[in-house]
């Protein structure tokens, strides 16, 4: 007896977000994530707090928009700054896509 094919396959997922306008936003947000993250174990050992942050921003809203996951308007600036604060530099790349087959 032979394999069945599978007719639940389709389309990637990249595809689906691509059909669907949700690409960019999708991607923002996975960044913006990932940035996150990535400042909250430096902060760590760094041994800085967010009252530090603030006084570098100078704004409680700035600095909670920094730390929002879902909010992914922030500007390299404060990008900058945030990096900054806990010894790291902000790098920016363009990263070729992986074309779905």
């Amino acid at each position: 007896m032979g394999l069945k094919k599978n007719i639940h396959t389709g389309s990637s997922f990249a595809n689906f977000l691509e059909a669907e306008g949700l690409e960019a936003e999708v991607a923002a947000k996975a960044t913006k994530r990932t940035f996150v993250h990535q400042l909250e174990k430096r902060m760590t050992k760094a041994k800085a707090t967010k009252s530090k942050l603030r006084k570098i921003f100078g704004s409680p809203t700035t600095t909670t928009r920094v730390f929002d996951e879902e909010y992914t308007a922030l500007s390299l600036d404060t990008m900058s700054k945030a990096a900054s604060a806990v010894g790291c530099d902000l790098q920016i790349a363009l990263v070729p896509r992986k074309l779905a087959k």
